[in-house]
């Protein structure tokens, strides 16, 4: 158990605690100068900020330009290439449809031909069968 202190010895005790802290303490001129350093070095920063700023500005206009360059020569060989390979597979289209035509003609003609030869049976068959059905007509 700890004994009882008296009011003497507290009020000591606090005093000495008070002259250990007073002295770590800022005073209105340890804040009015650190006011004046924080003042500078945020002038400072804000300068650099701005000068990096600028450089990184003029840094991505100069890319930009580049890659817009870049990009418009591209798209020119591309179309160049894209054209040309239009114009091959139009050749070839325009070769596939001439072939296509020309067998689709001598199909056309063997068709027509067929058609001729099955008309000239069926006629040679129908001829007889109304002889038949004529015949057929007397009896009934």
């Amino acid at each position: 158990m700890t004994t009882p202190i008296t009011l003497e010895e507290r009020v000591t005790i606090l005093e000495t605690r008070l002259d250990t802290i007073l002295p770590t303490l800022a005073t209105k001129e340890d804040i009015a100068r650190l006011d004046g350093k924080i003042d500078a070095v945020e002038e400072r920063l804000n300068g650099k900020i701005d000068t990096v700023e600028e450089r990184l500005n003029s840094k991505i206009d100069a890319v930009e330009a580049r890659l817009d360059s870049k990009i418009d020569s591209l798209e020119e060989r591309l179309n160049g290439k894209l054209d040309t390979v239009e114009e091959r597979l139009n050749g070839k289209i325009d070769s596939l449809e001439e072939r296509l035509n020309g067998k689709l003609d001598a199909t056309n003609g063997r068709i027509d031909s067929l058609e001729n030869r099955l008309l000239i049976k069926f006629a040679a068959l129908l001829i007889p069968v109304m002889g038949i059905a004529v015949a057929l007509m007397k009896y009934l």
